[in-house]
């Protein structure tokens, strides 16, 4: 365990939470940040072991491809952090599509880099109590501990493929992925309790 704490240079860790700190406030300018995760962020930046590098509220998804897991020959149609509208649904099917349309759910992930593996474990400690349950450490080097907050949440709906075949109850869909993503925006205010709370 000390080896391992042994391998973060807290000097560089500073200077990387410092430009961290820059490219966000850069991005709040431009208006490129979620905002339902912009609170929990400034009060990550308030605390002095830890900070992230990157993160997101939870979103719905429409992808182009043959399998929903895909990341090559797929491609995002639409995307949105906020509840959907049916609409929007129905809009996006009437396009044309190359493979299989599918609507996706991701709850929230988020990535922090802690200083040492004290505060690693607090934020694991804190995730998990938050409900964030398939959290953990990605890597540990002399840029800090990466710590990956993950929700759980991701859940495919086969919306048309290239067959004929539509999914005849959108409506339904919309609910149910509506449900879903606020599901997961309820566990970030938890953890963002849970965290204004912490010493860390």
């Amino acid at each position: 365990m000390i080896e391992l704490e042994e391998q973060v240079d807290e000097k560089f860790w500073r200077i990387r939470r410092e430009e961290a700190y820059k490219r966000f406030l850069e991005d709040v300018e431009i208006g490129y940040v979620d905002r339902d995760i912009k609170d929990l962020i400034l009060l990550v930046f308030s605390k002095k072991n830890v900070f992230t590098t990157s993160s997101c509220s939870g979103r719905i998804t429409v992808v182009d491809s043959t399998y929903p897991w895909q990341r090559d020959e797929a491609f995002v149609i639409f995307k949105k952090h906020e509840p959907i509208q049916l609409n929007e649904l129905t809009s996006i099917i009437e396009q044309r599509h190359m493979h299989r349309l599918w609507l996706i759910v991701s709850g929230p992930i988020i990535h922090f880099n802690a200083v040492d593996l004290t505060t690693a474990n607090k934020l694991l400690i804190i995730a998990r109590s938050a409900g964030f349950k398939h959290s953990g450490i990605l890597s540990i080097g002399s840029g800090g501990i990466v710590v990956e907050v993950v929700s759980g949440i991701w859940v495919p709906f086969l919306l048309k493929d290239r067959d004929g075949y539509v999914a005849s109850d959108l409506p339904r869909i919309v609910s149910i992925a509506n449900e879903m993503l606020r599901e997961g925006k309820q566990k970030l205010e938890k953890l963002f309790k849970f965290l204004r709370d912490a010493d860390i």
